[in-house]
């Protein structure tokens, strides 16, 4: 699983979330750097999963939410359906 932060240049708010972010990864002892990106004029950092943006991340950086969405994510990616 790829874990981004995109930050903008100059704007230290990114910091407190990529510790929160390392935080929740230490917390569910998954094996996820997280990787900064320097992108764009956006005001809010966001967090960028395997590719996809994640809605609302620049906004919604709490120690819960961002458990719940690692968490669901790393299951998606780790459990497989059974066959039958």
């Amino acid at each position: 699983m790829r874990v981004e932060l995109i930050y903008r240049p100059g704007c230290s708010n990114y910091s407190s979330i990529r510790d929160t972010l390392e935080k929740v990864i230490a917390e569910e002892r998954l094996p996820i750097p997280v990787e900064l990106v320097e992108g764009g004029t956006q005001v809010a950092p966001r967090i960028r999963i395997n590719g996809n943006e994640e809605p609302d991340s620049g906004i919604t950086h709490t120690l819960e939410s961002l458990t719940d969405l690692l968490s669901k994510k790393w299951k998606e990616l780790t459990e497989c359906p059974l066959a039958i």
